[in-house]
């Protein structure tokens, strides 16, 4: 089982959407009720949320025997992805809906549900302002959400204390999990499997460079099996944000990582580590710089946009976008 990536024309793929502009996410404000694990993605600690009144364990005991299996699910998928938008949590949960208008009505009838028992709250402000809609709402799990989840399973992710998130974390949070589901997507609608999927910090690999132990911070690792082949992945979702010699800084830390042997010892290869970028200049930029910085050695990165996303699944990709 191997990575592929071919050598056949780019094709467009008119019936089947692609991901949203990913400048969509490039949210201006910050927001007022965060969910995040760390004081890098924002500023001081949301201290409305922390004197909110302490639901009892006998409480949620009580609120989790009014949850259906669905509603679980539903808490679940925001607590791993940290804030989904409702459209997104159609696309993710509600798929056996007669259409996207009833799987968002349902997916709506849901959070509303989980909001009004104090288990899921969106934020004060959306995607593309009030006229987007329903779907354009961002959810996150509260803190009585998460001990609840944690009453039926002991390895749940610990309880996070909440910190007000950056613009940049907000949007780079979507941005990601809009690829992952969109992954889901493409494997669903050809007929693929989908056999791993890592969020952060899941996805994140130890190893020792130099005899300093690092870790490599990938935005999400997937594999995927259509036929005879599996292909597997590091995907780094990037919002033209970082400087080329930021992300060159990051390849190396992949190449180090590629020289330790771990992944290919654990799995027999080494995953493909995919950019998906803005666009087409962004796309040109990294690839003449990753050639640059990395002539002569392994190719281990792909660069694409994200509209090319299923050409890379479907069909392996172009070579020329490897560097």
């Amino acid at each position: 089982m191997t990575n592929r990536l071919t050598n056949g024309d780019s094709k467009t793929q008119a019936e089947t959407p692609g991901i949203p502009d990913f400048s969509r996410y490039k949210v201006c404000n910050s927001y007022s009720v965060p969910a995040t694990d760390s004081t890098s993605a924002g500023g001081a600690p949301d201290t409305a949320s922390q004197t909110l009144q302490r639901v009892s364990k006998r409480q949620l005991m009580e609120i989790d025997s009014r949850l259906g299996e669905r509603d679980r699910q539903l808490l679940a998928a925001v607590q791993r992805y940290r804030y989904l938008m409702t459209g997104q949590i159609r696309r993710l949960l509600f798929t056996d809906a007669a259409n996207s208008s009833a799987g968002l009505r349902a997916a709506s009838r849901s959070l509303k549900k989980l909001n009004g028992l104090g288990l899921a709250d969106s934020l004060s402000r959306r995607i593309g302002g009030v006229r987007a809609g329903s779907s354009s709402l961002i959810w996150h799990i509260t803190h009585a959400g998460e001990r609840l989840l944690r009453l039926r399973d002991a390895k749940a992710v610990p309880v996070r204390r909440h910190f007000e998130p950056s613009p940049y974390f907000l949007s780079h949070t979507l941005a990601v999990a809009e690829t992952a589901i969109r992954l889901m997507e493409i494997c669903r609608e050809h007929e693929s499997e989908i056999t791993a999927l890592q969020l952060e910090p899941e996805c994140w690999r130890p190893y020792s460079s130099a005899g300093v132990t690092c870790s490599l911070k990938p935005d999400l690792y997937a594999a995927a099996m259509s036929e005879e082949y599996e292909d597997r992945y590091f995907m780094e979702v990037d919002l033209d944000t970082e400087s080329p010699a930021k992300i060159i800084e990051k390849c190396r830390k992949y190449h180090a990582y590629y020289r330790s042997g771990l992944e290919q010892e654990a799995s027999e290869m080494f995953p493909l580590t995919v950019w998906i970028v803005p666009d087409a200049a962004r796309k040109a930029t990294l690839i003449r710089q990753m050639k640059e910085a990395f002539d002569k050695q392994a190719k281990l990165f792909a660069v694409i946009t994200c509209d090319e996303l299923e050409h890379l699944i479907r069909e392996g990709g172009d070579r020329e976008t490897l560097c």
